[in-house]
């Protein structure tokens, strides 16, 4: 494995290059191939500075797939999906402190194979994840996944020629995070524009704001940004909620009149 992948990577979130080479990872990653092991290495490296380093002892031992604080999860050779009793173990497993390292980390090779019920049993140990955890899913086909697990998961993948830096997705999540703050008309006529993408580009749009979100909640970023924490709080679990109505086919319009509405809410109440 290159470890100089770490600083070769494009996401719905900004800032997650500087995560990744700091001390602070998100708890759930979307990444295909070696990226997902490059995650992996970084959150048990014991370097002070940019991680994963590839040469402390951790990075040693992860690098020759023997560290303790690094859990695989693969298909069953008989079976043809990953299923619930795996996840389930998976669980009991996560509640244990790390053996070596500050973290655990937890990769699933080729997860857009775990069936739904895997999947929904997954969504639980995202929801309520312990703190020494990073969960790492293994996939170059995210869409195989639920909108609920993708939505409370940064996306990353290798930055390509084709690449732009900043997408569509980020910059309406941008926008969304920029007018929020500002009168309810402004919010109001975003979100009817927001209302009339086509559903795979709404989806984008979610992980994307949610991952701007973390972001701005992040240390001093949201008194920054001149958003109230409540707010991006609040607008954060929207979107989370958001997600979910979009699994139950929920249409885009209802969904964007939900958020608007719940932040005008919020913001006649302060």
């Amino acid at each position: 494995m290159d470890t100089k992948a770490k600083t070769n990577i494009c996401s719905n979130d900004s800032s997650a290059t500087l995560n990744i080479n700091g001390d602070r990872l998100s708890h759930a990653y979307i990444a295909g191939g070696e990226l997902a092991d490059t995650l992996a290495m970084a959150a048990i490296c014991s370097a002070s500075g940019s991680k994963p380093c590839g040469t402390c002892a951790h990075c040693v031992k992860a690098l020759r797939r023997i560290h303790p604080d690094i859990t695989y999860v693969d298909k069953p050779q008989d079976k043809q999906e990953i299923v619930v009793g795996q996840i389930r173990e998976l669980k009991k497993d996560v509640i244990i402190v790390p053996n070596e390292s500050g973290k655990r980390a937890y990769v699933v090779n080729s997860a857009d194979l775990m069936n739904r019920n895997a999947q929904n049993a997954f969504l639980q140990i995202l929801e309520e994840p312990p703190a020494h955890a990073v969960f790492i899913l293994r996939t170059d086909n995210a869409s195989a996944l639920l909108q609920t697990v993708r939505s409370r998961c940064v996306e990353l993948k290798p930055r390509t020629k084709e690449d732009v830096p900043d997408s569509a997705a980020e910059a309406m999540a941008s926008e969304f995070f920029s007018v929020i703050g500002k009168g309810n008309a402004a919010l109001a006529s975003f979100m009817f524009r927001l209302e009339k993408l086509d559903k795979d580009a709404f989806a984008g749009f979610l992980p994307a704001a949610r991952a701007q979100a973390a972001a701005l909640l992040r240390a001093d970023a949201a008194c920054d940004s001149g958003i109230p924490r409540e707010m991006i709080a609040r607008a954060e679990r929207l979107l989370q909620k958001a997600g979910e109505m979009l699994d139950l086919n929920v249409s885009t319009g209802h969904i964007s009149g939900m958020i608007c509405a719940s932040l005008i809410e919020l913001k006649m109440e302060n």
